[in-house]
């Protein structure tokens, strides 16, 4: 018998004592008051799910169950945490990322993904090193299923297809193409392309990160910079890729032929993924394979563990829990008592069922519609106060589903009023003008309404939705002074709210 195996006897045979049994009951307990918020989430979203991707979860949850049992003597779980530098780096960066990222930004999945990295870390300290370290790219990519695959439309897809529309609105005006990006549209001379979700790019990041991890897992290749290099290159071949297919796309469709562009929309999709992975499965031959070490095998379960060391990290993450969560938006502001100071005729009129059906759908959205006439000028504007991006939309995409046809859209700084958007609707008959208003900004653009949203900056948005009866240019005096008018009207309920 070898002194390794006595050393692994060893250890499975010791007993831990109440103290250390306390240790850890603690350290699990203060993990789970951590990281409380984000378990809450991750419930209540696998909740709202369909059922049929409820079944997908359970099913790779009990495979991996499964697969423990299965081979659960190659495991060698310790009763009580034993030191270990990567496992415990991970814990604590884990539970530090996910305080962070729920203090810097707006986006639920993303502390989720730390609490699961910070999870595999505190797994860590109950295995064996040379386990843990087999199944970290597993865990890495567990961490990256779970909160993207249970909540994928909403999140990062929306505002990934709003910079993938710019991205490909700069390339096209780069080759002299009229192109202006509006949300998740790109409107040309000669009509209006729309980027949907599968366009956006986010679920060939996604995929694409995963086949990274679970291919460096399989072929048991190290970490470290060459395989963060990888990682970094893999992104950026995926990113590109999926530029490009939504640009030869657009351009298909600028050159009239709609049809073509819907035969090629999957192959080019699925062509430009396998050519990413496949350049990317290439340049992970360039990082060395894991060697595992006896040597470091030995010392590690030569270890014991220390009684102090689960208290240590317990008394450490409930530190991390006197750290407060960052505080909720406020309550909409009441924009139905917005105040016209110019002498316009206005009257109260009811949203259509189609918006009244839509703003449903977000709870503490506050929708508004009044009817004006104003020296000459007739129409509606509507207004729509929300703290989520959700429940905000391109009036230029309602407009087309409504039957309007989009002649032109161009951003326009009204004199001493907004930085807004100006549509020319039907041959020139209708005219539109719309813009974001917060209470410290106001822009027309979606992008820069998002990320001043998820970065905490400005978290209660009105959006401002004019439509008139009648055709009139950016520079009429009348439109001037109505679009500034309500711009300082609503500025003033903001500044109270």
């Amino acid at each position: 018998m070898t002194s390794d195996h006595l050393v692994r006897l060893d250890r499975r045979s010791h007993s831990p004592g109440n103290l250390e049994q306390a240790g850890t009951i603690a350290l699990l307990l203060s993990w789970l008051l951590l990281h409380k918020t984000t378990l809450s989430w991750l419930v209540h979203t696998v909740q709202e799910i369909s059922l049929f991707n409820q079944i997908i979860l359970l099913a790779g949850v009990v495979l991996l169950l499964f697969q423990g049992v299965r081979h659960r003597q190659q495991f060698r779980f310790s009763a009580v945490p034993v030191w270990g530098w990567s496992p415990l780096l991970l814990l604590i960066g884990g539970a530090i990322g996910t305080i962070a990222a729920q203090w810097l930004l707006m986006l639920d999945q993303v502390p989720v993904v730390f609490a699961l990295l910070g999870t595999y870390g505190l797994l860590g300290l109950f295995l064996e090193s040379a386990v843990w370290r087999k199944g970290l790219p597993l865990g890495a990519a567990i961490a990256l299923i779970v909160p993207f695959g249970v909540q994928y439309s909403t999140g990062l897809g929306f505002p990934t297809r709003i910079l993938t529309a710019h991205v490909v609105e700069f390339l096209l005006r780069t080759w002299h193409v009229a192109a202006l990006s509006s949300e998740d549209i790109i409107v040309l001379d000669t009509g209006v392309a729309q980027i949907d979700l599968p366009c956006s790019g986010l679920k060939s990041l996604w995929t694409g990160t995963l086949f990274l991890l679970v291919t460096t897992w399989l072929e048991r290749r190290q970490f470290g910079l060459r395989w963060l290099v990888v990682f970094v290159v893999n992104l950026g071949l995926l990113a590109i890729a999926n530029v490009a297919r939504v640009l030869m796309l657009v351009l298909v469709t600028h050159w009239h032929q709609t049809a073509l562009a819907e035969i090629l929309h999957v192959p080019l999709g699925v062509m430009t993924f396998v050519a990413a992975c496949g350049f990317t499965l290439l340049l992970l031959r360039w990082v060395p394979r894991s060697i595992a070490s006896l040597q470091s095998d030995r010392e590690h379960t030569n270890v014991r563990s220390n009684a102090k060391l689960p208290f240590l990290l317990a008394a450490c993450l409930l530190a991390f829990t006197l750290i407060p969560h960052p505080p909720a938006p406020a309550a909409p502001p009441d924009v139905t008592k917005l105040h016209w100071t110019i002498a316009a005729q206005t009257e109260t009129i009811p949203l259509t069922p189609t918006e009244q059906n839509f703003f449903a759908s977000y709870p503490g959205v506050v929708a508004h519609k009044q009817r004006f006439a104003y020296e000459g000028l007739t129409g509606s504007v509507l207004l729509v106060t929300s703290t989520s991006l959700q429940a905000h939309h391109a009036p230029e995409l309602c407009l087309i589903g409504s039957g309007f046809h989009l002649d032109h859209i161009a951003p326009q700084q009204f004199t001493a009023g907004p930085l807004a958007r100006w549509l020319s609707l039907d041959d020139q008959t209708q005219t539109a003008v719309y813009w974001f208003q917060a209470p410290h900004q106001t822009t027309g653009d979606f992008l820069t309404r998002f990320w001043q949203e998820a970065s905490r900056h400005e978290s209660s948005w009105t959006l401002v939705s004019i439509l008139l009866d009648e055709y009139h240019t950016p520079d009429n005096p009348t439109l001037q002074v109505l679009v500034t008018d309500i711009y300082r009207s609503l500025g003033q309920i903001l500044q109270k709210a």
